[in-house]
């Protein structure tokens, strides 16, 4: 008896909280995902180390990286001679 009783309350609670909404939604003001602009990005690869000359005194190195895809060299200046294998760098071309 008390076993059909609980499974009747549940039952009634559960169905008053299962009602379904067929009102319309609307968007109040601009929205914050359309406006957003995404940035690509894309695998850069160390191509060469080079001295950076500067008034005929080397002034630190230059690590040229090759981009994944299409599009001109990125060049990154650093003090040491040890640059990184790879990085992700953004895309040029951002269409």
């Amino acid at each position: 008896m008390i076993n059909k009783m609980f499974i009747f309350i549940l039952s009634i609670l559960l169905m008053s909280h299962t009602q379904l909404s067929y009102g319309s939604g609307k968007i109040y003001g601009k929205s914050k995902t359309i406006d957003k602009e995404y940035k690509k990005y894309e695998l850069c690869r160390l191509k060469k180390v080079e001295v950076n000359l500067k008034d005929g005194k080397k002034d630190g190195y230059k690590c040229i990286f090759k981009r994944q895809l299409k599009g001109k060299d990125v060049t990154v200046m650093q003090p040491s001679p040890q640059c990184q294998t790879s990085f992700r760098c953004k895309r040029e071309d951002q269409n």
